[in-house]
Order: structure tokens, then C-alpha cells, then sequence
């Protein structure tokens, strides 16, 4: 049987922790700090609990998936860590077994973030919602809903589950405050999470995904097709299998992202503007850019170039046009960078070669908007013819390089990403016009 005398005197442990966060009165406060100065042991106990308020208030805060306290729950009773509970006693004593599992509490979830633990937790069933819709061939369109459900994990031997006839809509809270991944689904899309920052996708057309980190220690989303494993820390991409299930092909909007052939542990880095494509049981491709821009000779003409800018990839894409009428861009969209060699003489020393300033292109042909933009589909392109007389008149009977580089913004379902697309160089024999 318990002493009633010593049920009711505070744990000292308690103590010292009411006295670090503020909460006793000032006759209890001014006890506390003359046993803490008598006590050596008290002082270093205080020390340790300053210590872990410390840390604990450096972790990344963590907002809790459905289920999380009565999985810790069941896991703590199954331990033992309720077999002290003793119910029916004094106050005080229940606020010191109170206090003591907040701290267990705390300690578990501070170690499960940071890895440290020997053991797991039983993954969430529910990682998030899927909602469908009647199909669209337009990324982001708001269409009719059909119906909306939670969204589980399954396991090797569970089935996938498939989009069907209808475009799907999958929303992936993170684990971090406010913060949640959004995955865009084609139709006839298969595909199951066996965790939750894991998908295998068996077929069909991951539009857009919008990837956001994680909780602390759950690492990179993690997309397996039949041909490779696509790791994203953070960004927007595209995932598309072939309807013939040849290969895997992937588009990065935003960020980057790491491919991996299925049996490699060598990586390949994707990033924002450019694509890949993996065919099974080989590397993935070098990634180049999803645009490119060609230079060529206008053969009726001595002083035009034709400049045409060809979506090289594998999702649709929206480019600017050659005029800026709506002056949206502090630069001109289209620059032209030319360099030539000097006129060789044998008094005039060696020949040396000239770079002049980059000049901005306009297209000679009026009748053809060239103004705002334009959604180009993978295989077409944009073209247009600009006058290079001015250039030229002012310059040497020489070789002459151009090379035209667009700046325009990349936009397309992955997302929005800025870069720069250069052509080849064109060379031009000035010394037979």
C-alpha cells in the first residue's frame, strides 16, 4: 500500500521542471532555487532539462497524420510503458506520470524524426485524398466531378488501382505544417503508394506532379515505372509511359530530379527545362532541353535568316513569340549574337576575331501574328524570318558566326521554369557576296 504522506510530495523531477518553465509562485520559486544551489545532483538535473527544451524547440515542426496518437498508443502498451500507471491516487502524482509521458512522447517523436530509432511505427493507411474527374486533355482545367475518396497504401500483394476513364486529382499532405503534394492523373493511369513518398506506376500519364519535402528524415518522393525509379527532393515533372510500354519519358518544370535505371544505383540529374526518356534494362538518355532553336538561310534571299523554335520534348509547351507588344519583358525575347574575323593583311598582324553586342530580331512578315504566346505540341514549332542587312552592311567581306538565343519563359504542364535556348552557330561567307 502506498504512503499517503509521500503521495503528495512532489518528484523532484517535476519540480524542476515547473521551476523551468515558470510555473511556480515566487515562496515556491525562491525554495527551489536554495535546494537547487545546496544540490549539485539538482543543478546538473536542471541543466539536462534546459537542454532538451532547447533541442526540442529546434525541431522541425511536424503536423501529425490521421491516426498518429492511437498508433503511438498501441505501440506504448504493447511496450509496458502504461505498467506503473496507478490509477487512483493523488493529483499530484498523476500530473508527475502526466508529465513523464509528454517527455516519452516527445523523446519518441524527436528520435523517430532524426532516424535514431531501431524500430518503425506502422505506416498510416490513409496518406491522402484522390478525387476524379471527367476527362480533359488540358493540364490544370477545372472539369466536372465525378467522385472523391481516401487515398491508401497497399501492399506487394495488393492490386493497383487505376484511373480508368476518368482524369484523376491526388492531394499528399507532406507531414509538415501547411504544406502538401498534388499529383495530376491521365486516364488509364495504374498505379498504387506503398508509402507514403513512394508510387509505382505500372501505365499511363502522370501530368503534372508538384512535389513539396517532406517531414524530417522521409527523404525524396519516389515515382518506379516499369524502366526506371525517378527520386524528386522538390520541383514539378512530368512522367508519362509509352502506350506501347517501351520506355519512360520525363519532363522537369521545376527543380530537378534524379533518374535511376531500374538495376543501377547510378544517377542521372534532370533539371528544370530539359527531359529523358529510359527504355527497360538500359540507362536513361542524356537529358537535353526541351526546346531547341534552329538557324538557317533563307535561299531567295542574301540577307535573311529563318529562326525556328521546335518543341523537342515530350509534353506541350508555351512559348513567346517574337514581338513583345505587351513589353512584359525588360529584354528582347529573340537576341542575336554575331562575331566575325578581322581582314587579314600581311602589315596588318595576325587576324583576330570580333564579338559585337547581341542585337534583338524582328520578323519581316507582318501578315503572321507575332505577338503574346503560343502553345506548341512535342514535333511543332514556331517560326519566323528576320532581315540581317543592318548587320552586315556595316561589316568586313569575312566569315561571319550567328548564333540566336531565345529568352522567353519555358512554361508547360511540369510548371514554369526559366531558361535559355541557344541555336547553333550559323556560319555565313561574306567574302563572295
Amino acid at each position: 500500500m502506498l504512503d499517503d504522506e509521500r503521495v503528495t510530495q512532489p518528484l523532484s523531477g517535476v519540480q524542476l521542471l515547473s521551476y523551468t518553465l515558470g510555473e511556480l509562485d515566487s515562496e515556491a520559486r525562491k525554495q527551489m532555487e536554495k535546494k537547487i544551489e545546496s544540490d549539485p545532483a539538482m543543478k546538473s538535473e536542471l541543466e539536462e532539462i534546459r537542454e532538451h527544451l532547447r533541442i526540442h524547440q529546434q525541431v522541425r515542426k511536424v503536423a501529425p497524420r490521421r491516426g498518429s496518437f492511437d498508433r503511438l498508443r498501441a505501440r506504448m502498451k504493447k511496450d509496458g510503458a502504461f505498467s506503473g500507471a496507478v490509477p487512483g491516487v493523488h493529483c499530484m502524482l498523476r500530473r508527475a506520470f502526466t508529465v513523464a509521458a509528454l517527455f516519452g512522447l516527445g523523446a519518441i517523436i524527436t528520435l523517430i524524426a532524426v532516424g535514431s530509432t531501431g524500430g518503425s511505427l506502422a505506416a498510416p493507411d490513409v496518406i491522402g485524398q484522390i478525387v476524379y474527374h471527367n476527362p480533359s486533355f488540358t493540364v490544370g482545367q477545372s472539369r466536372a466531378e465525378v467522385e472523391r475518396r481516401e487515398l491508401t497504401l497497399k501492399g506487394p500483394e495488393d492490386e493497383p488501382e487505376s484511373t480508368g476513364a476518368y482524369d484523376a486529382f491526388i492531394w499528399l499532405p507532406t507531414g509538415v505544417d501547411n504544406t502538401y503534394s498534388t499529383i495530376e492523373l491521365a486516364q488509364n493511369t495504374e498505379f498504387k503508394f506503398t508509402a507514403t513518398r513512394k508510387v509505382v506506376v505500372n501505365r499511363g500519364f502522370m501530368r503534372r506532379l508538384d512535389i513539396q519535402p517532406g517531414g524530417m528524415g522521409e527523404g525524396p518522393f519516389v515515382v518506379i515505372t516499369p524502366h526506371c525509379q525517378i527520386q524528386v527532393d522538390e520541383g514539378s515533372l512530368s512522367i508519362n509511359i509509352t502506350r506501347d510500354g517501351v520506355e519512360t519519358q520525363i519532363s522537369v518544370g521545376q527543380g530537378s530530379a534524379r533518374v535511376y535505371g531500374l538495376d543501377s544505383d547510378r544517377s542521372f540529374p534532370v533539371p528544370a527545362g530539359y527531359c529523358t526518356s529510359v527504355e527497360r534494362a538500359k540507362l536513361p538518355n542524356p537529358a537535353r532541353p526541351e526546346l531547341k532553336l534552329v538557324l538557317s538561310r533563307v535561299t531567295s534571299s542574301q540577307s535573311l535568316v529563318e529562326a525556328t523554335l521546335v518543341n523537342d520534348g515530350y509534353v506541350p509547351v508555351k512559348v513567346r513569340r517574337a514581338i513583345d507588344a505587351d513589353n512584359v519583358f525588360a529584354q528582347p525575347i529573340y537576341l542575336l549574337h554575331y562575331s566575325y574575323v578581322s581582314e587579314y593583311s600581311p602589315d596588318g598582324g595576325a587576324p583576330e576575331n570580333v564579338t559585337r553586342p547581341p542585337e534583338p530580331v524582328t520578323p519581316v512578315d507582318r501578315s503572321q501574328d507575332h505577338t503574346g504566346e503560343v502553345w506548341l505540341e512535342p514535333g511543332q514549332y514556331y517560326r519566323f524570318d528576320f532581315d540581317i542587312s543592318p548587320i552586315l552592311m556595316s561589316s568586313p567581306p569575312v566569315e561571319h558566326w550567328l548564333r540566336l538565343e531565345y529568352r522567353g519563359d519555358l512554361y508547360g504542364p511540369p510548371g514554369q521554369a526559366h531558361v535559355r535556348i541557344e541555336s547553333e552557330n550559323l556560319k555565313l561567307d561574306l567574302r563572295k557576296r
